[in-house]
């Protein structure tokens, strides 16, 4: 029987608990089983469906974007906008940044903003389960089987 090292097996157990603290990507993917441009067709009605405001359109390259749109939570203001592009499958991508208040000492009345945008990497759980829950559901309606 193969002689089990602890401090490897703890190592293992500490790199798995510190890489879940993290909220998942923010990203979906989805099987497509027809036509790229009917699908990215589809997803663009659907986004419309849900409010959103279509920025950019390619169909010569099955991908669309949204315009921002702002998801307001207590003191943070999140701008976010949806990617879609369509290969062999749907992929769905959100790209956020939070505003937030410079408190440098570079800032001043006349000069520069005191309200500065940082890319978020990683929405929290919630604020993505407002986002890709009502397209999920809409793609699944839709006959969207999620990867």
């Amino acid at each position: 029987m193969p002689k089990i090292n602890i401090e490897k097996l703890l190592l293992i157990l500490t790199a798995l608990i510190v890489g879940c603290t993290n909220p998942p990507r923010m990203n979906r993917a989805y099987d497509i089983s027809g036509n790229k441009l009917e699908t990215l067709d589809i997803c663009r009605k659907l986004l419309q469906e849900l409010e959103y405001e279509i920025d950019i359109y390619a169909p010569e390259s099955f991908m669309l974007t949204t315009k921002p749109t702002r998801l307001r939570r207590v003191l943070r203001k999140y701008d976010y906008i949806v990617y879609i592009k369509i290969s062999d499958r749907i992929n769905i991508h959100v790209a956020a940044e939070r505003n937030i208040f410079n408190r440098g000492s570079e800032s001043t009345l006349g000069g520069s903003s005191i309200i500065i945008k940082q890319t978020e990497t990683y929405l929290p759980k919630s604020i993505q389960m407002k986002i890709f829950d009502p397209i999920h559901k809409n793609l699944t309606i839709n006959d969207f089987k999620q990867l």
